[in-house]
């Protein structure tokens, strides 16, 4: 009797091999896909923040300070890596759960009339190929007060802040608003100094500058093309005949703050590294698609509403 011949079996059985490896081999390859494709961990670095909300005057403690994790791009400049570093200092302004504690933060010192930096030669680390300069902390008009000007005091050395300005124009219905510069580092707030009065026939008395109040001025950290546009929208003297006659003159309106996240750097060179590159040549540059809001675009934004 004749062996009847398995070949078909093994055939069945050799194609299903054939398919289970391929399926196999495809769940490998997006395996691998999906790894390779997952973006490499970005280094990050424990730095001490506020842990609870300080009020101003406070002697820091293990109670109210703590780390937290900071993308290495992110760091704020001059920040503290360990608590012990700043136990039993005394924060000189008031601020709120989360704020990196850095050396500028410790500057102030209330009644001094400007702020100190802690380091033994008493420089303000201005990078390289930047310059300083005092700006004023408010302005000539009602709504450039100094309460509103600077984000209701909470410009604190180390942050950074954008500028907001009306370029103006030649007719009283002329306006520009725009972002003037970006990503400018504040190294030095300005209080009003300590006063002493004395009324005739009285007694003398010495006010001294609160704590946390109206400065007076911040020195912040500019480019030199920067600090010479900065000046001249400061002083006016680039006015035009027409611009006297009833037109109206460019001047700073805000300053705002920036989020921590968006802070420029300072590179190993010394050199500044903005996180939004600002154009030299004409300083407004959040993007090319903003535009200045001038009457007419105001008018069209709402239209209609």
């Amino acid at each position: 009797m004749a062996i009847p011949s398995n070949k078909p079996q093994n055939r069945i059985l050799l194609v299903g091999g054939i398919i289970f490896a391929l399926l196999a081999g495809v769940v490998v390859f997006i395996a691998v896909s999906r790894s390779s494709s997952t973006p490499p961990a970005q280094p990050e670095t424990q730095i001490v923040v506020a842990q609870t909300a300080i009020t101003a005057g406070s002697q820091l403690s293990t109670a109210n300070l703590t780390t937290k994790a900071y993308l290495n791009i992110d760091l704020p400049l001059n920040y503290y890596s360990t608590t012990t570093q700043l136990v039993g200092q005394t924060l000189p302004v008031s601020i709120s759960a989360g704020t990196p504690i850095t050396e500028q933060l410790l500057q102030a010192t209330p009644g001094s009339g400007t702020s100190t930096l802690t380091s033994p030669t008493n420089q303000l680390p201005i990078a390289n190929n930047d310059v300083a300069l005092a700006i004023p902390a408010h302005g000539a008009t009602p709504d450039t007060t100094v309460d509103q000007m600077s984000v209701g005091y909470y410009v604190l050395a180390g942050d950074q802040i954008d500028i907001i300005g009306d370029l103006g124009g030649s007719t009283p219905t002329s306006h520009q608003v725009q972002y003037v510069f970006q990503d400018i580092p504040v190294l030095a707030v300005g209080y009003a100094a300590t006063t002493t009065t004395t009324p005739a026939g009285g007694t003398a008395t010495t006010t001294a500058a609160p704590t946390l109040s109206s400065p007076s001025y911040f020195v912040v950290e500019m480019t030199r093309s920067q600090a010479e546009e900065m000046t001249a929208l400061l002083t006016g003297n680039f006015t035009t005949a027409s611009t006297l006659a009833g037109g109206n003159p460019a001047l700073v309106l805000k300053y705002v703050l920036r989020p921590t996240s968006e802070y420029g750097t300072t590179n190993s060179s010394g050199n500044f590294v903005p996180k939004i590159e600002d154009n030299v040549a004409a300083s407004p540059a959040p993007s090319a698609s903003d535009q200045p809001v001038t009457p007419s675009s105001l008018a069209g934004a709402f239209t209609g509403q």
